[in-house]
């Protein structure tokens, strides 16, 4: 888990102000923290590293003068998967973060998902999913190619299917706050203009706010489940990314391929 500098900085108040018994830190680290059988080391990146027998211990102890530092609550994180991938949907998530939310992905240290084993992804999100509210929404080659014709732009599409989502998310979530992972120019003003409700941050790589990285674990999740059913109907099996599945158009008859493939990605002509 990471955190901002101004955190950072107001953590290590906390801990010092409990009581804490701070020691020389390893390499790359600003702080070492002694708490019990437990230990706290927090990077010079702001990276939070727990050990120690009381490690979860002092985990708790920590989430708990975190969450005494947040002041947006709840607020909304959004982020997607497969927008730079020709084969499967596209898929947005997006998370309420209230209290107990937060809690539960401070105690489980979401991370970007680009940055975990897709084996541990699904059932992360499931997790994610027992203690937080949000919306998903899977959109499959066959929905996504009849609706990009609408925009002749990725950017723009994405732009509008995230405010259908939040528009149906802040009814039932009443945020203060809404981070997105920044994909475009536009995005923060479109959803200004539309979403009066809560202050709209579009943020490079947005991850790094646990409510965000959260939408980013569940979004892949789906799609992970997603490829796996397209294996099954296609009778083989379909990686993530692109580079090893050009290989894989020849196998799909021309005249099916707008049910698997994003055509905008022009592989409408097989290799």
């Amino acid at each position: 888990m990471k955190l901002e500098r101004e955190k950072t900085e107001k953590l290590i108040e906390q801990l010092k102000k409990m009581g804490a018994r701070e020691e020389e830190p390893p390499k790359y680290a600003s702080h070492r923290f002694k708490i019990g059988k437990g230990e706290l080391i927090v990077y010079e990146s702001g990276s939070l590293v727990y050990s120690g027998k009381d490690r979860e211990k002092v985990k708790e102890k920590v989430v708990e003068e975190l969450l005494k530092l947040e002041e947006n609550i709840p607020r909304i994180g959004c982020d997607e998967a497969g927008k730079g991938e020709f084969f499967g949907p596209l898929v947005v998530a997006c998370v309420c973060g209230d209290r107990e939310c937060l809690r539960e992905l401070l105690l489980i240290e979401v991370k970007d998902s680009k940055k975990i084993k897709q084996e541990k992804i699904i059932e992360i999100a499931e997790k994610i999913k027992k203690k937080c509210r949000g919306i998903v929404r899977v959109i499959p080659p066959e929905v996504y190619n009849r609706e990009y014709e609408k925009f002749k732009n990725v950017n723009r599409y994405l732009e509008e299917v995230y405010l259908r989502v939040l528009k149906k998310l802040t009814e039932k979530c009443r945020a203060k706050e809404i981070i997105i992972d920044r994909f475009s120019r536009k995005v923060e003003e479109v959803l200004r203009e539309n979403l009066k409700e809560a202050r709209v941050i579009a943020r490079e790589k947005g991850e790094a706010d646990p409510v965000v990285a959260a939408a980013s674990i569940v979004a892949k999740a789906e799609r992970l489940k997603a490829i796996k059913k397209l294996s099954e109907e296609l009778g083989f099996k379909v990686k993530e990314g692109n580079l090893n599945n050009r290989e894989l158009l020849k196998k799909i008859p021309r005249e099916k391929l707008h049910r698997f493939v994003k055509l905008h990605f022009n592989v409408g002509e097989k290799p």
